[in-house]
């Protein structure tokens, strides 16, 4: 799974459901600056949080992996 992929599914998402990342990091219970990171493709997710994120916009971990 390639980072700016995830990073774009990612803000993709957030787009769709109509949150900023302000809320979305909330949501995760992560700093912005960590949220920034991923969508950018500057750090990996774990796989907690890959679910955490997967889950918040009712997606599954495949739909995050772009698979």
């Amino acid at each position: 799974m390639r980072r700016e992929e995830v990073g774009r599914r990612i803000r993709s998402w957030m787009v769709d459901a109509g949150m900023t990342q302000e809320d979305t990091a909330a949501a995760l219970g992560v700093s912005v600056g960590a949220l920034k990171s991923w969508i950018y493709g500057q750090r990996s997710i774990d796989f907690e949080r890959a679910e955490q994120i997967a889950d918040l916009f009712g997606k599954t971990l495949d739909d995050l992996a772009c698979r």
